[in-house]
């Protein structure tokens, strides 16, 4: 079985939707329940990756707290390896509290915000043998976001990674605020680039704001060479492959969206255990395709498929 090494971010989701009328008058109203689930870009990937039986361990800080205690017990229960997760007693395991609105829009707000422990990865306790002996090594954006040592550390993980043959995928998750892109951040992940096998990403939410004018397929197409494959997910539009060899694409599947939290982490999973199986340029977006497309007809970025499912969901679809 592969092992695929995720490093990043873990965190608690706290869904509140927003109280509903019942009636025109609004004399009726339901309070539906909150709801706690498991979160984290890189986590997100991690539990999906390790449902598809992709042999998964997570590596990333949380808290010696509740929100941490449900962490632990989660990506356990989901089957993904937490030998080396890091428990930091002095810092928070944040909780991001997703209010949702009457048309299913969320509005995202994280707590407690100070010392959180997912910005925080001290590279002398991480295992850089492991790192160099594992068959993949993915993280995402989010852990790049602040200047603390969890993104200089991923930097040489991948680093470390790369020199050492190991394939390496980077999804991008960038942080741009009022359509500008910080300028220290983008240093960062241009920095990480560099040692990044597959990169993915959003095509005009993403590798838009890489470039001087936002055209997103030129800025993704400067980022291929040689040891460089870039995938752009468009949403309902589908997904897109530029390597040096060819470029393909792959429609999203006609489904009933629910939910679309969540969807690229999962997309990621789909497009890795693709790859791990020696498929296709073109097989690979499908698989990540298929992936995501399952998990946004259910709520939450935790509904990821099994391999059941999933194959269930594929001969569904190859029906109509």
């Amino acid at each position: 079985m592969p092992d695929v090494i995720v490093v990043g971010d873990a965190t608690v989701d706290i869904i509140v939707p927003y109280p509903r009328f019942l009636n025109e008058e609004r004399t009726l109203v339901d309070y539906p329940e909150p709801s706690l689930q498991g979160g984290g870009t890189s986590a997100n990937t991690a539990v999906a990756l390790a449902r598809l039986g992709v042999g998964t361990s997570f590596i990333g800080s949380i808290g010696e707290d509740q929100y941490g205690r449900y962490v632990k017990s989660d990506l356990q229960k989901e089957g993904v390896n937490i030998s080396d997760m890091i428990i930091e007693p002095e810092l928070n395991t944040v909780g991001v509290f997703a209010f949702i609105d009457e048309n299913g829009e969320r509005y995202l707000w994280g707590w407690p915000r100070v010392d959180q422990a997912f910005k925080v990865l001290d590279a002398d306790k991480v295992s850089f043998e492991k790192v160099r002996k594992a068959d993949w090594v993915h993280s995402s954006g989010m852990s790049l976001a602040y200047d603390t040592s969890a993104r200089h550390t991923v930097i040489k993980i991948f680093k470390e990674a790369y020199e050492a043959g190991v394939p390496t995928s980077f999804d991008l998750n960038l942080r741009v605020d009022d359509g500008v892109l910080d300028p220290e951040y983008e240093t960062a992940v241009r920095e990480i680039i560099k040692y990044t096998a597959y990169l993915l990403g959003s095509g005009t939410d993403e590798f838009a704001y890489l470039g001087e004018e936002k055209d997103w397929r030129r800025n993704a197409r400067s980022f291929v060479s040689e040891g460089r494959v870039v995938i752009v997910r468009n949403g309902k539009e589908g997904s897109y492959g530029f390597s040096a060899q060819e470029e393909t694409a792959a429609p999203a599947f006609s489904v009933k969206v629910e939910d679309t939290v969540g969807a690229g982490d999962v997309y990621n999973a789909g497009f890795i255990r693709a790859v791990l199986e020696g498929r296709s340029l073109k097989e690979c977006l499908i698989a990540g395709n298929a992936v995501s497309g399952y998990t946004v007809t259910k709520k939450g970025a935790r509904t990821a498929p099994d391999t059941e499912q999933l194959q269930k969901f594929l001969e569904e679809h190859q029906a109509e």
